[in-house]
């Protein structure tokens, strides 16, 4: 469907056309969109042709679990959207990669044919670690000569090794802040910190602007949740479009929001930040749906529809006719979502025969739960090392459990207030409150996903404090997994006392922590996506948390809350072998494999 509000997304096509051709260099553009004018088709139109034409790489900004610090935030995100697949069938970290390796084989073979991204990916897949490291090394080494100005040549290694499918989720992680185990940095060259800095986040920007338009978009500004500063996550996130703005080479930076959030709260700040959100002009209004647009809405809708179960319809708008689509139309403003919810409810198919069969019966099924299910099916990949994120999640999901009896535990409250002066804490994550066996209970929770080092030791500190943060037991969550193995140190001073004392160890396993973060995601935008109310949720995970591990049926949940087993868990102890040192790369004089990559892909 391209006529709804094509005025929005004309005017971004038109942004990026004239950067392309030199125009000027970057530009920002702020939409404004109330509930249910179609803001996420636009942003999914956009996204969709720029994966069609190629030559463009989207990164989609939405999730800030700290607002206080959002550089770390966005670095995240960046790592989550390049990791989604891009117009060559890979993904868009791969694609820029493909990008690097072509120039830097170019550099010594000026001849060599273009290498295609699929086929380096397929050739670094099936390669030995051995033989990727050398090669890997030979082609940051060979790039560096052509960008003598590189600030930091293992972001060049670490986005070549995404060619890699076996390594590229931990180097996905190392790109977004995130700390590789000692063992998998020795394999791969990198250090283990990569660095939770704005230059880290500029020079990746800068090699994507080398070979790609960039179009960076902000959406889901609406949270009232504020900073320590007193900002709201909008104003929190204009700031950094403002920082973004002054130093990106090349770009669109988008900003989607309610007129209400432009108003009172963006425009509120000083002119050099709200004029940095919206420097290609006004903010870009969308409209609601008229006549026509309700019309071609539901057509695309049922073509999709019968396309997807090999159907072919008597006519397009089948069961429906066009006047009770155009009808649609009197009801004042009416919002994408009612006019499909419209179809959902007065879908009777007659008994025409249709190719291919009869009508389908079409099942109404819930709307929170076909939210809850189209949550459930997003990636979540690179975000189950983002103890923020998670530990909202879980925290979220005791919220929905106050006043009620889990694991012999009645909650009474749960916060994340955990200080003695009422402040929150950057390793400890929340606290919940309440009675066991009439005894007062107050359970620490930390998520800590760190690969080590420092990070983790002071998490760890923290749950066995009791005294300093008021607990009467703390419990870790976190993966088991060989990169997240703790240390033989780290193990004695801080797991075997947490366990001795009646902490627990809970281990985060991706199908328990799933469905928290999907519902929470419905959560998060009930009112602006979804129309749903707090009530019509909670009764959903109440009427269907068995079947969906929500609420007391979450296992993870329930071993957080559970009596504590007092057995160490061995399983997590690093073994000596993954503390060795394994990469004793040099420089090779005679570049074998990029010579092999410079003749073909085999």
């Amino acid at each position: 469907m391209t006529t709804l509000n094509a005025h929005a997304s004309d005017a971004v096509f038109q942004a990026i056309n004239q950067i392309r051709t030199g125009q000027y260099q970057r530009t920002s553009i702020a939409i404004t969109a109330e509930s249910g004018t179609g803001k996420t088709h636009i942003i999914s139109r956009i996204r969709h042709r720029l994966q069609s034409e190629g030559g463009a790489l989207f990164i989609y900004a939405t999730e800030f679990s700290d607002l206080n610090n959002i550089k770390h935030g966005f670095q995240r995100t960046l790592g989550d959207s390049l990791g989604k697949i891009g117009s060559q069938g890979v993904t868009q970290w791969q694609e820029l990669a493909s990008a690097i390796a072509n120039q830097a084989v170019k550099s010594i073979h000026p001849h060599a044919q273009t290498l295609l991204s699929k086929d380096l990916v397929q050739k670094l897949s099936r390669n030995e670690l051995s033989k990727n490291r050398t090669l890997v090394n030979q082609l940051t080494e060979e790039f560096r000569k052509t960008k003598p100005n590189l600030k930091n040549p293992d972001i060049i290694r670490a986005i070549l090794w995404t060619l890699a499918d076996s390594e590229a989720l931990y180097v996905v992680k190392w790109l977004s802040g995130d700390e590789l185990a000692q063992y998998k940095a020795n394999e791969l060259c990198l250090p283990s910190i990569n660095g939770q800095s704005f230059d880290v986040i500029q020079q990746i920007l800068d090699i994507i602007s080398d070979y790609y338009q960039l179009v960076i978009c902000f959406d889901e500004l609406e949270s009232i949740e504020i900073n320590n500063a007193g900002f709201t996550k909008s104003q929190v996130i204009a700031g950094l479009v403002k920082e973004l703005f002054e130093n990106l080479s090349k770009g669109v930076i988008l900003t989607v929001m309610m007129p209400a959030i432009w108003i009172n709260k963006i425009k509120q700040l000083p002119a050099g930040v709200h004029s940095k959100v919206s420097a290609y002009g006004n903010p870009i209004d969308l409209k609601y749906m008229n006549e026509d647009s309700i019309v071609e809405l539901v057509a695309l809708w049922l073509t999709e529809f019968y396309s997807a179960i090999n159907l072919v319809p008597p006519h397009r708008l089948y069961p429906f006719t066009e006047t009770q689509l155009r009808d649609l139309s009197s009801e004042e403003k009416p919002p994408v979502r009612k006019i499909l919810q419209w179809c959902r409810d007065n879908c009777k198919p007659t008994d025409i025969p249709i190719t291919g069969g009869y009508p389908p019966v079409i099942q109404k099924e819930d709307p929170v739960e076909q939210a809850f299910r189209k949550e459930l099916l997003q990636d979540i990949s690179n975000y189950l090392d983002d103890n923020y994120f998670l530990a909202d999640a879980i925290l979220f999901g005791f919220k929905t459990l106050v006043n009620k009896t889990v694991e012999r535990v009645k909650i009474e409250q749960v916060t994340q207030k955990v200080k003695q002066g009422g402040g929150k804490d950057d390793y400890l994550n929340l606290k919940i409150i309440g009675k066991e066996d009439e005894k007062n209970v107050s359970i620490g929770v930390a998520v800590l996903q760190y690969a080590g080092g420092r990070a983790l030791g002071a998490g760890l500190r923290r749950l066995i404090d009791y005294k300093t943060f008021g607990l009467t037991r703390g419990c870790l969550v976190r993966s088991k997994s060989k990169d997240k193995n703790i240390s033989s140190h780290l193990y004695k001073t801080y797991i075997e006392p947490l366990i001795a004392q009646g902490g627990e160890f809970a281990e985060l396993k991706e199908e328990e922590i799933r469905p928290l973060l999907a519902i929470r995601s419905v959560y998060k935008k009930r009112e602006i996506d979804y129309g749903f109310t707090e009530e019509e949720i909670f009764n959903f995970i109440t009427d269907k948390g068995a079947v969906h591990q929500l609420g007391a049926s979450n296992t993870l949940l329930k071993e957080i809350l559970s009596d504590p087993s007092y057995q160490v868990p061995e399983d997590v102890l690093e073994s000596d072998a993954e503390l060795s040192d394994v990469s004793d790369y040099s420089e090779s004089s005679k570049l074998a494999e990029i010579n092999e990559l410079a003749v073909a892909v085999d």
